[in-house]
């Protein structure tokens, strides 16, 4: 029995552990592969500002494959619905269809991915590398089955987005060698890992102060628990404190939509957009975006359903709020980049209300 319990609470995350590990192994060797050439340098040139020409392809094929073996994994997976890892991971066929249909979608960025570098082969192996790492992490928020496993998965999938930004500098090719890259330090680059740390850290603080409220009213984190207590207060009148609980929405909402990056609450990201290449905001417009509001969106149908009555007036006065900040800079478009940041704040305003309108 005791047997039994350990291989039901760790057997799926063995294909994840395996990759991860995998991955590590791979960048590893790779970096100290590269290491070995440094005799081949420019003393002349300064060691830090250069990158030696490498092969990310290989790292993206290694992924497509890796991903659909663990595709493959999960659909064996299907007619299981049990709580696993002591009740912080939940698996049905539900999200196991939704995980597999994120893996769909990471293959399909990757193969676009692998396209762009052919193009255009300026990124590193640590650009890609921290990819495919919050590639890793980000399904598995929809298996979290409490409060905490979820915040904690978020915040690993922040600070590998922190990554990815730190080593999403814009490079140059060198005209006298093939081999070399070096980087281009800007103002609109150190704008970028200043307002991620900051909107990261206070918005990880927003929603922590929220998830406590909820645990002291409540007394439990598994979402189906506290729905159903939730719930249940508000038939009974036991609460009859709203005005926190509406106060607790909005700090949970705002906490959310700043770590997302929402419109209108996250303003700066036009300007950071800015300071990233292509590729960097094309993964943080399509698939990060895409999959944090497919959660965003199921939070607040399924697992927070309790509290329809106190935070749709608040996504409705954010949603027009996003519309009149949209009419006052829709015409103001001057960079490409941009443009990708006023799409990605269209888009949010369209989900919010989409959202708005399954509600009710």
């Amino acid at each position: 029995m005791l047997l039994g319990l350990l291989v039901s609470d760790y057997i799926l995350f063995l294909p994840i552990t395996i990759n991860l590990i995998n991955y590590w192994v791979i960048f590893f060797k790779n970096n100290l592969s590269q290491l070995n050439k440094k005799n081949n340098w420019d003393k002349s040139i300064s060691v830090k500002n250069i990158i030696v020409r490498q092969n990310p392809s290989f790292v993206i094929r290694v992924n497509i494959i890796f991903n659909s073996m663990m595709f493959l994994y999960l659909y064996v997976f299907s007619g299981y619905s049990t709580t696993f890892w002591w009740s912080h991971f939940k698996i049905n066929n539900y999200l196991l269809y939704l995980y597999m249909l994120i893996i769909l979608i990471n293959n399909y960025f990757l193969y676009i991915t692998e396209k762009h570098i052919k193009i255009s082969n300026k990124y590193s192996v640590d650009f890609i590398f921290s990819i495919i790492n919050i590639t890793l992490f980000i399904p598995l928020i929809f298996l979290a089955n409490t409060l905490f496993t979820f915040f904690f998965l978020i915040e690993l999938v922040s600070c590998s987005i922190f990554y990815k930004f730190i080593v999403s500098k814009i490079y140059f090719k060198n005209k006298n060698t093939n081999d070399n890259y070096f980087s281009i330090f800007s103002k609109n680059y150190l704008n970028v890992l200043f307002y991620q740390y900051w909107s990261s850290f206070f918005s990880s603080v927003l929603i922590i102060f929220s998830f406590f409220f909820f645990y002291t009213y409540t007394g439990t984190t598994e979402w189906s628990i506290m729905n159903f207590i939730i719930s249940s207060n508000s038939q009974i009148n036991y609460n009859k404190n709203y005005i926190s609980t509406i106060i607790i929405c909005i700090v949970f909402i705002i906490g959310f939509i700043v770590k997302l990056g929402i419109a209108p609450i996250q303003l700066y990201k036009i300007e950071v957009y800015k300071g990233l290449p292509f590729l960097s905001i094309f993964f943080y417009t399509t698939f990060y975006f895409l999959i944090f509001f497919l959660f965003f969106s199921l939070l607040f149908i399924y697992y927070l359903s309790s509290l329809t009555n106190f935070y749709w007036i608040i996504l409705f006065i954010i949603s027009i709020i996003g519309l009149f900040y949209i009419l006052s800079i829709l015409f103001d478009i001057n960079l490409f980049k941009s443009f990708l940041a006023y799409s990605t704040i269209i888009n949010s305003v369209s989900f919010i209300l989409l959202l708005l309108s399954i509600i009710f």
